[in-house]
């Protein structure tokens, strides 16, 4: 059976009967105007519901003092975050898309179009490598500019008779490029994960020294979780309970092999900024943890112990968070 259509007036009278407590109904309906209800009440209801009361009801009800007010400083929290997240995943992105373009050019720089020979990349998998270099093919020339004749692509065609893989992975996205890398040859996937660990050794005092092709898959799924979160920042998904998974909704497993003390690694929120750690300077981590902080202590204003511990344990961030975090700087 369809639900039927609500006014804002009467999703308001909805949410009272649910236990909901709606100090300002003139505010509370501007928001409901300017916001989606699905995605604000359904998307951040649940830690505020009393889960024995909803079960006996068969329908929701709020915990007892809960307000409009503090789901929407929840969902805006987790908009903050999220915006927050994803602008140092791209800094993450544009790092390793660069390192990947080197190293890979640094091996076949002699050859054109080397990222168009499937002996250049990984031999187990030939299936594989042959759509990596069927979709490098496309982006090629659906991102051509010769009509318009002006950009790097052009410029590369017209006047040196190709395209390098540093302009190329300009246009590919985040999950293009963790399937580049994962074809690529373990000499080089190698030589990327060097080139990343001799940038955080120093500018970390928890770097922990490894052996590269030991952690080829480990360093495969980071930058997989990293795309996860990224794919659900750039939908809007909600993030702060959110948990990585692959593209068959099954959740992420990784390690924090670069840190000199590490802790499990879970999947979440706070795995996903150590596993930022890893890519970022130091002067990006820093700005990254002020701002995360900010946004948390200034969520803890709004909402109740029990409710703000709660959430700061589905983020997977321990107690002692804020320590927790400055340690890797």
């Amino acid at each position: 059976m369809s639900k039927p259509f609500q006014t804002h007036n009467k999703q308001l009278k909805i949410l009272r009967s649910r236990n909901l407590i709606i100090k300002d109904g003139s505010k509370a309906k501007s928001i409901l105007i300017r916001e989606n209800y699905y995605q604000l009440i359904n998307g951040y209801k649940n830690i505020f519901l009393d889960q024995v009361k909803t079960k006996q009801l068969k329908n929701d009800y709020f915990k007892t003092g809960t307000t409009f007010e503090q789901i929407y400083a929840l969902y805006e929290f987790d908009r903050n975050i999220r915006h927050i997240l994803l602008k140092y995943m791209l800094i993450c992105e544009n790092s390793l898309k660069s390192k990947i373009a080197y190293h890979f050019s640094s091996e076949h720089g002699k050859e054109p179009f080397p990222y168009l020979n499937i002996n250049n990349f990984q031999t187990k998998s030939f299936e594989k490598s042959s759509s990596l270099i069927a979709l490098l093919s496309d982006v090629t020339k659906n991102n051509t500019d010769a009509q318009n004749k002006t950009g790097p692509f052009f410029h590369y065609f017209h006047n040196h008779k190709e395209l390098p893989l540093w302009v190329l992975v300009t246009k590919l996205s985040l999950g293009q490029i963790c399937n580049l890398f994962y074809n690529l040859s373990s000499k080089i996937q190698s030589s990327i994960i060097d080139s990343v660990q001799n940038e955080f050794k120093h500018n970390s005092n928890q770097y922990h020294s490894f052996i590269s092709s030991n952690y080829i898959e480990d360093f495969n799924k980071a930058i997989n979780t990293i795309k996860a979160f990224r794919n659900m920042c750039a939908h809007e998904g909600k993030i702060y309970d959110y948990i990585a998974k692959n593209r068959n909704g099954k959740a992420i497993s990784t390690s924090f092999f670069y840190l000199s003390s590490p802790p499990a690694y879970s999947g979440n929120v706070y795995s996903l900024i150590l596993l930022l750690r890893f890519f970022l300077s130091k002067k990006h981590y820093k700005a990254l943890i002020r701002l995360i902080i900010l946004e948390i202590t200034d969520l803890g204003s709004e909402l109740p112990p029990s409710i703000f511990s709660e959430l700061v344990k589905r983020m997977g961030f321990p107690k002692d968070w804020k320590t927790s975090l400055d340690q890797y700087i």
